[in-house]
């Protein structure tokens, strides 16, 4: 089965697809944000107040919106130095067994955050100037990573095409 044959794989992509969209938008906001800063700061000797704090929450949503898309893609960074030089049987059981460590790994990620959140909540954090509370962008992480697993997942039974 290729992934046009399949709904889950079709839908999955529109779901990463519209998420990457919106780390671009985010990333759009950070510069237009981010050059008013900077020229408030150098002509009129007046930054905008929080920039730093909007930068980080600007930076971790462009991250963890555009990580599935990335791996639905295969745009991630793959060392093949040995990996070529293996038989195709073998290189596809490894492919799934990577897939399916990486998704465990990333579930775990979202577990911890969704704990995370629910310290973070109950203790008040929030950032140093424009005191904006943390707990919701751990949710983004989780969500993130959720996604990411389920395109790792994705992978394992309905493997990304190779140029041979």
């Amino acid at each position: 089965m290729t992934r046009e044959d399949s709904r889950i794989a079709r839908a999955t992509g529109v779901v990463v697809t519209a998420m990457a969209y919106a780390a671009g938008a985010v990333l759009l906001v950070l510069m237009v944000v981010t050059t008013a800063d900077v020229a408030g700061r150098y002509f009129f000797n007046e930054p905008l107040t929080g920039v730093f704090d909007l930068t980080h929450f600007a930076v971790l949503i462009m991250v963890f919106l555009g990580l599935a898309y990335c791996g639905y893609k295969g745009g991630h960074v793959a060392i093949e130095l040995l990996y070529d030089k293996l038989a195709r049987p073998v290189a596809k059981v490894l492919d799934r067994l990577v897939n399916a460590v990486g998704a465990a790994l990333f579930l775990t990620i979202a577990w911890r955050s969704i704990i995370q959140s629910i310290d973070v909540m109950e203790f008040g954090e929030a950032s140093q100037l424009l005191l904006i509370p943390y707990y919701p962008f751990y949710w983004l992480v989780a969500f993130g990573c959720v996604a990411f697993a389920l395109v790792m997942i994705l992978h394992i039974f309905i493997p990304e095409p190779r140029a041979d």
